[in-house]
């Protein structure tokens, strides 16, 4: 049954790219197929600092792919530099968006093909509970829009990431381990633990009025930075905070399945040595998804003469923050859900043995 499933999905992975490889059809916007680059001029820029960085005027030729030129060959003088920082590099065979001089490479057959990968593989390696994985990124993604619609149109955008972090809770939590009480324990504990971090957030803020973190990488901003870092922080944290709560609720389930008569003790003592391993693993995961995030302009700044002091000083604060705010509540999440999962669990089995 398991090899037919994945046979299917491999199928509908192919029909899937191969349709999305051919949907020039429905873009408005015009789509080039480039058949051949010729380099027309080469120049060297020189920034005050001395460094080099080569410029080319590419000519490129390709044909047209949809719209009433179809067919037709175009050819477009396209600038280009060697680090491709505010530029596209492109290759013969690349399908690209056309809008006078300026190309933008045509990506979503790249991002289709990546997304295929990872269903077959969540099903190859976790089955149908990996394939309810991709349904609740699915599910998620949705609300996620809805709650941007919400805003949009007047809501408050804090009230608005509480009510989504507790739907993002209830539907992931839900979809991928069902409805029992080891789910239950973890959505509590998600609540409890995200609310207790987002209290200590707001009692920060209030001393501190944001003291000591630079808001300059929001300054494309329309609306005060301070409306957006706790929304921020708060949707940021909660996938960690998750994470934690399964995991030890899921272990306190399967140390009662195994032993009925296993003291209280003995559970919160087994989810300190647990939480003592995750704890280290989910922090470090969090500081390096959002070192990630602004790695790029770190690169950029050291690269123009930043020293590393004035640059984490300056554009870096806000990182570390979202960084502090998640560690907190995946520490804050280990008693917590430590706490719930024996309350609601033990308390099953006593009645079950009552």
């Amino acid at each position: 049954m398991k090899k037919t499933v994945l046979i299917i999905l491999i199928l509908l992975s192919a029909a899937a790219l191969i349709f999305v490889y051919n949907d020039e059809a429905l873009y408005s916007q015009q789509i080039m197929k480039i058949t051949d680059i010729t380099t027309e001029n080469e120049d060297i820029s020189r920034s005050p600092l001395g460094l080099e960085e080569e410029h080319y005027t590419r000519r490129i030729t390709g044909t047209v792919l949809n719209g009433e030129h179809k067919g037709e060959q175009k050819q477009v003088l396209y600038e280009e530099t060697f680090s491709s920082v505010v530029t596209d590099r492109f290759r013969v065979g690349d399908k690209v968006f056309v809008d006078g001089s300026d190309l933008q490479l045509k990506r979503d057959f790249y991002l289709a093909l990546v997304v295929c990968i990872l269903v077959v593989l969540l099903y190859i390696v976790g089955s149908y509970k990996g394939l309810l994985s991709a349904a609740s990124v699915t599910v998620n993604s949705v609300v996620f829009y809805i709650g941007l619609y919400l805003y949009i149109n007047g809501t408050d955008l804090l009230l608005v990431c509480v009510a989504e972090m507790i739907v993002f809770s209830v539907l992931s939590l839900t979809i991928a381990g069902g409805l029992n009480k080891k789910t239950l324990s973890a959505v509590i504990s998600v609540m409890i633990s995200t609310f207790v971090m987002l209290g200590l957030l707001l009692a920060v803020v209030k001393t501190t009025d944001y003291k000591g973190i630079n808001f300059n990488e929001l300054s494309f901003l329309t609306v005060p930075a301070e409306d957006i870092i706790l929304p921020e922080l708060l949707i940021g944290s909660v996938g960690a905070v998750m994470d934690v709560a399964i995991t030890i609720a899921s272990a306190i389930s399967e140390l009662i399945s195994k032993n009925a008569d296993i003291s209280e003790q003995e559970l919160k003592k087994s989810a300190k040595e647990i939480g003592k391993d995750i704890m280290g693993t989910m922090s470090n995961v969090v500081f390096f998804t959002y070192l990630c995030a602004g790695l790029p302009v770190f690169v950029l700044a050291i690269r123009n003469g930043f020293l590393l002091r004035n640059y984490i000083a300056s554009s870096f604060s806000l990182e570390l923050c979202r960084f502090l705010a998640g560690s907190i509540g995946i520490v804050m999440t280990v008693p917590v859900s430590t706490f719930v999962s024996i309350r609601i669990m033990k308390k099953r089995k006593r009645g079950a043995v009552q």
